[in-house]
């Protein structure tokens, strides 16, 4: 893969998807990002996927970044960030197959120049209604901490200016790349918009497995805010 991904235009989009174990999924949402227009290109960062994430986003179009041990979804998204060379940035879940389209609503407001970060507002469904500790923990945080109210600061589906992703980094490790980001936004100053659409992506469920995807949701995101409270989060 080459050193920067995308073909360099200040207009279009490289969105970037964090993929471990998305096998089934990933292939239709590359398809689905690559069909709209404001799309320059996909970068899918395989984090040390157990099956053919890397390989089947590569066949749908993406170029592909592959990470040799599992190191989380932050990152895998700050690795994909270190290969942007587009005006604009998409941070986009693997899951959302084709409901992956509706990047170009969201993505709008940022493109016309109105906000600097457009921040998905998706269904809830009830699957995600449960473990609503994790959220308020958020919500919290980034009123607090960021000055900003927003009903879920952990939605994956992101698009933003090149120049407000990079004052991301050093991006959150784990599942709190959201909220962090959300707080520093905030504190940034960043125009913001909450956009209302239609995606949805694989329920997490209340399983074995799904629970000890909260948990570590939960883990992540407390360690984050145990920064801002102690201190630690101002400082970088």
């Amino acid at each position: 893969m080459p050193s920067d991904a995308g073909p360099g235009s200040s207009s279009l989009i490289t969105a970037i998807v964090p993929a471990r174990n998305e096998g089934e999924r990933v292939a239709a949402t590359v398809h689905s990002l690559l069909s709209v227009a404001c799309v320059a290109c996909v970068v899918v960062v395989d984090d040390a996927s157990e099956d053919e994430s890397g390989s089947v986003a590569e066949a749908a179009g993406a170029q592909v970044l592959r990470l040799e041990r599992r190191s989380g979804k932050g990152a895998a998204v700050e690795a994909g960030l270190a290969r942007v060379n587009s005006g604009y940035v998409a941070f986009i879940d693997a899951d959302l197959e084709g409901t992956a389209l509706l990047i170009e609503p969201l993505a709008a407001p940022v493109l016309d120049e109105r906000v600097d970060v457009a921040i998905a507002e998706m269904p809830l469904t009830g699957g995600r209604r449960g473990f609503g500790w994790v959220m308020g923990l958020a919500r919290w945080a980034v009123k607090r901490y960021g000055g900003l109210d927003i009903a879920n600061p952990l939605c994956g589906q992101r698009v933003m200016t090149r120049a407000a992703a990079e004052a991301l980094r050093p991006l959150a490790p784990g599942f709190a790349l959201e909220t962090r980001a959300t707080i520093l936004h905030g504190r940034l100053g960043h125009r913001i918009a909450v956009v209302p659409v239609e995606m949805s992506h694989r329920r997490t469920g209340r399983d074995l497995s799904g629970f000890r995807h909260r948990a570590g949701q939960f883990w992540d995101v407390a360690r984050e805010v145990g920064r801002w409270v102690f201190g630690a989060g101002q400082s970088g």
